[in-house]
């Protein structure tokens, strides 16, 4: 392959990184790792890397090159230099935690290369979520924008961008963002819960996205923050637990019914009337091969149970068979059966003869 033209100064720049590391200057092998082609930005990363290990303040003054860039006057090169921030999230996190405000101020603006700087913020907070907190309202402002290009003069609205044709390189482009913007907002919500309190309220919309992932991942939230914003995430519940019921995409059920679990933690009455009326459908946990999912709907069945004793009689039979499961599957279903009657001596004797906590409102 020949060399582009930039390349043999980028090779000298890695070799004089390995001698004379003090003697390179960052802030041009940044350049090359921005306005080059990808052979020379693959030998300026090994050049940086290199600097990283040898010289100190090398990350330093890399963010201080990559923020100039994000913040030139030249809409080619804030592209150019989001793209290689997103690039660096992986092999070199440390640069890219230097110009979270730069890619915030991009990311929360119309300008060009604002995808770009979002997918970094994005990259940046499933590698280094802390880091990454002070960019949760301009990750979550992209997930919640519908497609909207520009075609002879006339916006097209979403319908017409979530169809095929031409447009659905533009949807599936920005819909790669969404879902990686959202997952982001998943780590940062496990880690820092706190820090989603601007957003927390905004991504019960996203419940009804079309897009599954972005359903599923906003069930991750809720789940996440179930204990630090109850009140947000009891006033989805209805729609949690119609997701639960009958989404018809994976992994959405499982994600909004481990949310809904979390939220029984501190409010079960609100969980149990958000669950009753779709009780019926917790059948595709109760069955399932996978004792996490067997746990999820048993729980969920006490909370509908405790609030409406009848609503779980469809799902009598299953729980039953819950019976002869492990310790607090077999307890769970116990319980929901004492307290809605169905079985409820047999649900006795089964608590009894395993020897299990019989606490939890099997009484009566």
């Amino acid at each position: 392959m020949p060399l582009s033209p930039d390349e043999p100064e980028a090779s000298v720049l890695c070799e004089r990184a390995q001698r004379e590391p003090e003697s390179v200057a960052v802030a041009a092998v940044v350049d090359h790792l921005v306005f080059g082609d990808r052979a020379t930005r693959r030998t300026a990363l090994e050049a940086y890397e290199t600097l990283v290990e040898r010289r100190p303040g090398a990350v330093e003054d890399a963010a201080t090159r990559l923020a100039e860039h994000l913040a030139a006057d030249d809409w080619g090169a804030r592209r150019r230099a989001a793209l290689t921030v997103r690039a660096l999230v992986e092999p070199a996190p440390e640069a890219v935690e230097g110009v979270v405000p730069e890619l915030r101020a991009l990311g929360d603006s119309r300008k060009p290369g604002r995808e770009a700087a979002v997918d970094a913020l994005a990259g940046l907070a499933l590698e280094r979520p802390e880091a990454a907190v002070p960019a949760v309202e301009v990750l979550a402002a992209i997930c919640h924008e519908p497609v909207e290009p520009v075609e002879g003069g006339q916006r097209v609205g979403p319908a017409r961008a979530s169809g095929g044709g031409p447009l659905a390189p533009e949807r599936e482009r920005r819909d790669r963002v969404r879902v990686r913007a959202i997952a982001g907002l998943t780590r940062i919500a496990a880690v820092e819960p706190a820090a989603m309190e601007p957003v927390v309220a905004g991504v019960g919309d996203l419940l009804s996205d079309d897009h599954n992932l972005v359903r599923a991942a906003a069930c991750e939230v809720f789940e996440a923050v179930a204990t630090t914003f109850p009140d947000e995430v009891a006033a989805v519940a209805d729609a949690l637990a119609e997701r639960a019921g009958s989404d018809p995409e994976q992994p959405v059920p499982w994600r909004a019914a481990d949310a809904l679990v979390a939220l029984a933690a501190v409010r079960p009455a609100r969980v149990g009337r958000a669950v009753a009326p779709v009780a019926a459908d917790l059948s595709r946990f109760l069955d399932s091969r996978e004792a996490d999912r067997r746990r999820t709907g048993t729980t969920l069945a006490v909370a509908a149970a405790a609030v409406r004793p009848t609503a779980i009689e469809p799902a009598g039979a299953l729980l039953e068979e819950r019976l002869a499961d492990e310790d607090d599957v077999r307890t769970h279903a116990a319980t929901a059966l004492a307290l809605s009657g169905v079985g409820r001596a047999r649900a006795l004797r089964a608590v009894l003869a395993g020897g299990v906590d019989r606490s939890g409102g099997t009484d009566g």
